[in-house]
């Protein structure tokens, strides 16, 4: 089995996040507004960033979530609550405290698991 990584956990939700937002309106579009291709590039920059282990990119993927929930609400839903987990700070304001409060069992069960953690049900056993 092999060790939970939040890090390339965040990646792979990101990149996951990145090919979503391609399929949908407004970015699937031949032509698209600047502002939302910025939207796109802030991510991919944010991607690499991470990919690269930027000490920045913490406060990058802060930013860009608020982004995210203030310019595209219909997306948010479709992002991994882990990645507002990983980025924390402003991030948080968009969880409600119970689920900060799952998170922070979550992470606790990891700093005491050893090297058999099994990530996804731990998740689901704090999570129901």
């Amino acid at each position: 089995m092999q060790t939970y990584n939040a890090h390339n956990h965040t990646l792979i939700l990101l990149k996951d996040f990145m090919d979503l937002l391609k399929q949908g309106f407004p970015f699937n579009q031949d032509s698209i507004a600047e502002d939302d291709e910025s939207f796109l590039n802030q991510l991919s920059t944010l991607i690499t960033a991470l990919t690269e282990h930027d000490d920045q990119a913490i406060f990058d993927g802060q930013t860009w979530l608020s982004r995210l929930f203030r310019n595209y609400p219909a997306y948010a839903p479709h992002i991994g609550r882990e990645v507002l987990w990983f980025f924390g700070g402003e991030a948080l304001h968009f969880m409600p405290d119970e689920e900060i409060t799952k998170f922070q069992q979550l992470d606790n069960a990891i700093a005491e698991a050893g090297d058999d953690f099994d990530f996804l049900k731990a998740k689901q056993d704090i999570f129901q």
